[in-house]
């Protein structure tokens, strides 16, 4: 995963010179040197406050931002081992979201489920690394997608 505001990944390649001042002024330290010596995003070590001290100091504009452009598109997305699934009342990961993109939805007699709403998340990542259970992945939206379609039923599962 590469920095806020990257370029598309060829074209980050191509321009990046993994001169790591990036990662050398990132405050949360989530920037880190990744494979072939270029940045990329580590969400274990804190969040994206999107400060944008890693595009002052590119000179190539391999990160760039325009007026109004999203960060990156990454999201937040639940695997099945949150401790909600197991009866256990955690709700960290909502309290750390500062776009309240988590919720939990009560239910009666049961923990309330949490739910992501990915038109709201930022992809900063501050529920990743607090939530005790790694019940949280950080997807691009592509993935997401991906996943979401291999789990809706298909037209003749449907009749």
């Amino acid at each position: 995963m590469r920095p806020p505001w990257a370029l598309p990944e060829s074209s980050f390649v191509d321009t990046c010179t993994r001169c790591d001042q990036c990662i050398s002024v990132c405050p949360e330290k989530i920037l880190r040197k990744g494979g072939a010596g270029f940045p990329q995003v580590n969400f274990t070590y804190g969040e994206c406050t999107f400060c944008a001290d890693c595009i002052s100091v590119c000179e190539t504009g391999a990160l760039h931002s325009q007026k109004k452009q999203q960060p990156w598109q990454i999201k937040a997305i639940l695997n099945t081992t949150f401790l909600a699934v197991q009866g256990v009342i955690c709700v960290v990961c909502a309290e750390q979201c500062e776009s309240r993109s988590i919720r939990f939805t009560p239910q009666a007699g049961k923990v309330a489920l949490p739910e992501i709403d990915l038109t709201t998340c930022t992809g900063c990542g501050a529920c990743y690394r607090p939530c005790p259970a790694n019940a949280i992945a950080i997807q691009s939206m592509n993935q997401i997608q991906d996943i979401q379609q291999l789990h809706q039923p298909s037209t003749s599962e449907a009749m």
